[in-house]
This record gives structure tokens, C-alpha cells and sequence, in this order.
């Protein structure tokens, strides 16, 4: 009886841990594009990777814990013959029940490599978590703005 009673405690301890574990996601891509550069009207084409990892866990109830970080690092060219690079890391971390939607906004920093003016690009990051609890994320709006 009681090898019996240890297993059973066993089993639901078990069941509960796999219930709530988290499911992290790891992701590096490669990341590129164009930006005006407002501060002195040139077109910066820039390149590199973005490294990305969330971390989701559920709570049973229709909840979820979401905790993401990402860092990007690019180096960029200027149709002025400028050169920059950025670098940006964010993290954030959501609450919810399955169904929500957010908006996060991010600011990243284009930092000349000589005598042009440094910029900072804005985007407007949608991240949403559907009933069935897959999240999906796209950027939805990109500004730019002179840094000085």
C-alpha cells in the first residue's frame, strides 16, 4: 500500500511538472533592410544577426508566463558613403491568458562610424498569443529619428 501511495504521489508530481514546464524557443536569423537616415537624408542599407529567445509557460488555468530577450547587432552602409552599426538588446515579459495581443515599442541606435550624424530607429513590435496558445510576432511600423 504504501509503494502504492509513493507512486501515485509520484505520478502527479510529475503530470504537474510537465504541465507547467516552460517551452523555450531559440532563434538566430540574419537581419537586414533599409532605413532613411533623417538627420542627413541618406538611405542606410544594413545587415546582421539577430539572436532571439522566448520562454513560455503555462499555468493551467488558461494563463501564461511569456518572457522574451533578443539582442541584434548590424553594421550598415550609408548611399553618402557613411558607415554605422547597431546594436540593440530588449527584453520584456508578458502575463496574460491565451488570446491576448500586445504592442511593444523598441528603439534601436544606428551609430556612425565617423563624422555623420548617429539615428535611432523606432518600431512598433506585435506580439499575439492565439486560444491555442501559439504566439505569433511581427514588426508593424518603423520611424526614425536624428539622435545627435
Amino acid at each position: 500500500m504504501r509503494k502504492l501511495v509513493w507512486m501515485l504521489l509520484f505520478l502527479v508530481l510529475y503530470l504537474t511538472a510537465n504541465a507547467f514546464a516552460a517551452v523555450v524557443t531559440q532563434l538566430h536569423f540574419p537581419v537586414n533592410g533599409a532605413v532613411f537616415n533623417p538627420c542627413n537624408g541618406e538611405t542606410v542599407t544594413f545587415s546582421g544577426i539577430e539572436h532571439f529567445v522566448a520562454s513560455e509557460t503555462s499555468d493551467g488555468g488558461g494563463g501564461f508566463h511569456l518572457a522574451e530577450r533578443d539582442n541584434i547587432h548590424v553594421t550598415a552602409t550609408g548611399s553618402l558613403g557613411n558607415s554605422y552599426e547597431g546594436n540593440e538588446e530588449d527584453s520584456f515579459e508578458l502575463n496574460g491568458r491565451y488570446g491576448v495581443e500586445q504592442t511593444i515599442p523598441q528603439t534601436f541606435s544606428e551609430i556612425s562610424n565617423g563624422s555623420a550624424p548617429n539615428f535611432e530607429v523606432h518600431s512598433l513590435f506585435h506580439i499575439t498569443v492565439n486560444p491555442n496558445g501559439m504566439v505569433t510576432a511581427f514588426v508593424d511600423n518603423f520611424t526614425a529619428s536624428c539622435r545627435g
